[in-house]
């Protein structure tokens, strides 16, 4: 899942992963995500055994909502999704923004980046996630 404001940079993200072989669901807006919810009492939208999502990029600056007060308010509610496998990214990275992003378990990401820095990322993530699914089996 890839939350991007920005229309050039999601089109390349989502472009790219699928090239990687991946199914890819973007958004400009998390609030927009079919997995958001629309009161902030109600539990992840996850399914029961596994999670909406392998992985979770998302720009640090999208509209209603910014990424780290969504990924901490999806895991209040029970996310499934490995909170490893999020990465919040930012052109403004601050060490109190990369200790608050720590501190959630997620990775950070500094814009500018490169692919190959994404694909690295993401690569671990398939790992976390085949290894997860074994131990489950």
């Amino acid at each position: 899942m890839v939350l991007e404001q920005n229309q050039v940079l999601r089109e390349l993200l989502q472009t790219y992963f699928s090239e990687l072989g991946h199914d890819v669901l973007a958004f400009s807006d998390p609030t927009v995500c079919p997995f958001y919810g629309k009161r902030l009492d109600e539990p992840c939208f996850c399914h029961e055994i596994s999670p909406c999502a392998d992985v979770v990029l998302a720009d640090f600056n999208v509209p209603n909502i910014n990424a780290l007060d969504f990924l901490t308010l999806q895991q209040r509610r029970g996310c499934k999704v490995l909170d490893a496998n999020k990465a919040v990214m930012s052109a403004r990275m601050t060490k109190a923004l990369t200790t608050a992003i720590e501190e959630l378990g997620c990775h950070y990401i500094e814009k500018p980046f490169r692919l190959a820095e994404i694909g690295k990322w993401l690569e671990d993530c398939a790992a976390r996630v085949m290894t997860l699914k074994l131990r489950e089996g």
